[in-house]
C-alpha cells in the first residue's frame, strides 16, 4: 500500500487519472481538473507518464493523454473513491471536496 500511495497522494493525482477515462488535450485536461497550475499539471503527467499510468498520444498534430492499461485498471477504485465521498462527505460541509461534482466514470 505504501508504494501506491506515494503514487496517488501527491496533490491532483487523483483528479487527473478520474478525468483520463477519457483522452484530453493537456489544455482541456487543465480546465478538467480545475485550478492547477500548468507546471504543476505537467510534473504530474510526467510522474505519471514514468509509473506507466499515463500515455501520450499524437495524431493529426494533437496530443492527447490517457491512461495505459494500469491507469485503466484503476479506474473501478476511482469511480469507488467517487461514490463513496458522495455517501460520507456531504458537498456542503466542511469536508466537501473538488471530486464531489464529478460524474461517474464510463469506459467504452
Amino acid at each position: 500500500m505504501a508504494a501506491t500511495a506515494r503514487i496517488l497522494g501527491a496533490r491532483w493525482t487523483i483528479q487527473i487519472l478520474f478525468h483520463l477515462a477519457h483522452p484530453l488535450r493537456f489544455c482541456e485536461l487543465q480546465q478538467a481538473v480545475g485550478g492547477v497550475n500548468p507546471r504543476t499539471l505537467s510534473q504530474r503527467l510526467q510522474f505519471l507518464k514514468a509509473k506507466g499510468l499515463v500515455e501520450q498520444r499524437s495524431g493529426g498534430g494533437v496530443v492527447r493523454y490517457t491512461l495505459t492499461q494500469a491507469g485503466t485498471h484503476l479506474v473501478p477504485m476511482l469511480d469507488g473513491l467517487r461514490n463513496w465521498q458522495a455517501t460520507w462527505l456531504p458537498a456542503d460541509g466542511v469536508h466537501a471536496s473538488p471530486l464531489a461534482s464529478l460524474v461517474s466514470i464510463e469506459r467504452s
